[in-house]
């Protein structure tokens, strides 16, 4: 039964997010929850903004099936916080919510999280010999670090098929990691969200009657979902995090890895507000898709790009680990890609905007290279997730 359930929840999570799409859609039309276009915002016209509905639809009812079939209660806390988390964004979408007062909530939200699951970022699995830290410097320690991750991953929402391509690519490394080291249950967890983003991610990309964009209810749940899974490789109580130790895995720079560049483009654009004196909350339009559109790139070249980007700092570390880089030097290259790929990258390429150098024209020919719409195949792709909506 358990294996037939890795293979059957999935599906049911693929085919539940595909299957109320429409009606989300129409709902947000309907009632007019929808993201308008203004001077920081890329689209130029009113988009759904629904998607995390039908995604956490997709996502919640295999969640509850799989607590139920492999007595995960862990799970079931988990939901119920998802649950809260997508109100809380869905609320935010609808009539905006002021950025302290959402600050608080997740960081209410983040301690429920810790203090009910045990999972605390308390053993950094090797890097500096650091283990077994005290109540009093892990729990700030994780609640920071759920809440940066999750706002790292709502601020990545600005372009096409970026927050959930980005989601769909780490919870998919995720998932091969846990089946690697025998954790099935976070496995199937992180194949859900895979599975439930999917249709979600065709039609953000493609559709045009049915175009929708995930909103905060959906990027917020995508961030803490990823929190739970680098949460559950941290922890002591975690037995895949033990095992990726004891093969010389820096379970530290992995993670970072994964998440690096939303992490590093947050820390990059919230350090550039604070030392012009400006709220590190307060929107603009200097984040990594914003350099990649100025160069002309599309929304869909744009994310493959950044994606890509991480992709590849991701293939760099694991070669470090294969060459025998030790925990903590895998840990300073990711670190050093990380400042190298958003701290340096970023305001490079906008010295070259200003100069108009041969760099700069190179990158807007790429740029150029990047725009299929309306054409080909992705014309039929258009029709194809389009068909039946209407």
């Amino acid at each position: 039964m358990a294996y037939k359930a890795l293979i059957l929840l999935p599906l049911i999570a693929c085919l539940l997010t595909w299957c109320v799409f429409p009606f989300t859609v129409w709902i947000a039309k309907r009632y007019n929850i929808v993201d308008n276009p203004d001077a920081r915002k890329l689209q130029k016209e009113p988009i759904p903004v629904l998607g995390g509905a039908a995604v956490a639809i997709g996502i919640f009812i295999p969640l509850i099936i799989a607590a139920v079939v492999f007595h995960v209660p862990m799970l079931i806390i988990e939901l119920v916080i998802m649950v809260m988390l997508l109100f809380i964004g869905i609320t935010d979408d609808i009539y905006g919510l002021p950025a302290w007062f959402r600050f608080m909530v997740e960081l209410i939200f983040m301690w429920f999280f810790v203090w009910n699951t045990q999972l605390l970022l308390n053993d950094f699995q090797g890097l500096w010999d650091m283990k077994d830290l005290s109540m009093y410097v892990s729990l700030p320690l994780s609640l920071i670090a759920g809440v940066g991750i999750i706002n790292a991953i709502n601020l990545i929402d600005g372009v096409d098929g970026y927050s959930s391509g980005y989601g769909i690519f780490a919870n998919l490394l995720f998932a091969v990691i846990f089946f690697m080291v025998g954790d099935t249950t976070r496995g199937l967890f992180s194949a859900i969200c895979v599975a439930s983003l999917l249709p979600f991610l065709l039609h953000n990309v493609f559709g045009k009657k049915s175009k929708m964009f995930i909103g905060d209810g959906g990027s917020l749940l995508i961030g803490f979902i990823l929190v739970c899974n680098v949460f559950a490789l941290f922890s002591t109580y975690s037995h895949s995090g033990q095992v990726i130790c004891e093969h010389g895995v820096g379970v530290v720079a992995m993670a970072l890895a994964i998440l690096c560049i939303p992490v590093f483009d947050t820390l990059r654009v919230m350090f550039n507000r604070m030392l012009h004196g400006i709220s590190p909350f307060t929107p603009d339009k200097t984040h990594l898709h914003h350099l990649y559109i100025d160069m002309h790139f599309s929304h869909v070249g744009t994310s493959m790009s950044i994606i890509g980007t991480n992709m590849l700092i991701v293939l760099i570390w694991w070669l470090s680990y294969k060459c025998g880089a030790s925990i903590n030097l895998q840990f300073y290259i990711v670190v050093a890609l990380g400042i190298l790929a958003t701290f340096v990258y970023y305001p490079v390429m906008r010295i070259c905007q200003k100069r108009n150098n041969r760099l700069w024209q190179f990158m807007l020919r790429m740029g150029q290279k990047t725009h299929y719409e309306e054409k080909g195949i992705w014309l039929t792709l258009q029709q194809i997730v389009d068909y039946g909506i209407f």
